[in-house]
């Protein structure tokens, strides 16, 4: 088992690079909001339907809950006692930490491993391999509809070749990312022969007084993770009801985007908000350390929503409200809870 000391020093931080990187992604969004007709985007904004806006707000929490139970179901099968409360606050701070430390979700899910550790003290393995799994199967319907969205696109709309290349690319990406995930719970004896090659090479550098240390710590917790994937895989219902869980709060993270249009009265068909629901998601994941991917999601969601046919200042104002609910206030929330998690630990 690898000890507490070891989780803490896992937990991640927010640096003075973050932050500068935080300034650059705000300015090029002033920008951006600056050079697309500001006012009339306000216009649009403000004659908005406030209440479809609150179901779209109510939707992305309904999705976090959601979220939480598919993951709890894991824990639970695995025989890690979490409470729901912990649970959901755990999650809620791993998507502050996903969004301003952006290291493709990397740091929300190390948050959630170190959490699960300090909080009951189970196994790192056994924690960590109920946060893998539960990455897989969100990942399921994720990937099923952004390459169903990125069809549509490609087919249904006159797209440049440099887009309809990336288009390709992200959902090329995406797929293999998916494989790679899978091949690691059905076959994570190559990963951990990787890993400890690593490790035995930062030992040299790192570990010259103790150069077991680090290469026994990842041992032993491969051990326990390899153990907990083979129990839970044992477990069909689990994974069934995790997955069910993990679908439903797909369809109400999407239907942000959805609620948002209909405020707008501007209602769009879903496929077109799945796609570019998913490819705004996927920018965002990309871990090249601006937060949020500020000013980098609304440039892109906001320019395809224009090659689909929507009216610039529709466009921007549907994507700057969707990204209030699914950025800014799901940081705000989550950054909160942190506050006050630091403020009680």
């Amino acid at each position: 088992m690898v000890s507490e000391s070891v989780a803490v020093e896992s937990r991640p931080k927010f640096t003075r690079r973050h932050a500068m990187l935080l300034s650059i992604g705000l300015l090029i969004l002033a920008i951006f909001i600056l050079l697309s007709d500001f006012f009339s985007v306000l216009e649009v904004i403000l004659l908005s339907d406030k209440t479809n806006f609150l179901l779209g707000f109510l939707s992305m929490f309904v999705g976090v809950i959601l979220y939480t139970i598919s993951w709890l179901i894991l824990l639970k099968s695995s025989g890690i006692r979490l409470t729901f409360v912990k649970a959901f606050e755990s999650v809620w701070i791993s998507v502050f930490f996903n969004i301003m430390i952006p290291t493709a979700s990397l740091s929300g899910e190390v948050f959630r491993i170190w959490y699960v550790v300090k909080e009951t003290n189970s196994g790192y393995g056994n924690a960590a391999a109920t946060v893998f799994i539960h990455r897989i199967l969100c990942f399921i319907p994720f990937m099923l509809g952004s390459i169903l969205g990125f069809i549509y696109f490609l087919i249904a709309y006159s797209l440049p070749a440099y887009l309809s290349s990336i288009l390709v690319f992200i959902s090329t990406l995406i797929s293999f990312g998916f494989f790679l995930l899978v091949m690691l719970w059905f076959r994570p004896k190559i990963t951990i022969k990787i890993a400890l090659k690593i490790a035995a090479l930062l030992e040299k550098i790192v570990y010259k007084k103790n150069p077991l240390k680090l290469k026994d710590s990842l041992q032993k917790a491969f051990v326990e993770f390899e153990n907990s994937l083979k129990i839970l895989g044992y477990n069909r219902l689990s994974l069934i009801l995790s997955l069910i869980f993990a679908v439903l709060f797909w369809i109400f993270d999407v239907a942000v985007a959805y609620f948002v249009f209909q405020s707008l009265n501007y209602p769009l068909s879903f496929i077109l908000i799945v796609a570019v629901y998913t490819i705004g998601i996927t920018v965002q994941l990309i871990p090249v350390g601006v937060p949020g991917m500020v000013g980098i999601v609304e440039t892109i969601m906001s320019g395809l929503y224009t090659l689909a046919g929507i009216p610039l200042s529709i466009s921007v104002a549907a994507t700057m409200m969707i990204r209030v609910i699914m950025m800014w206030l799901e940081a705000l929330i989550g950054g909160i809870t942190f506050f006050l998690y630091a403020r009680r630990d």
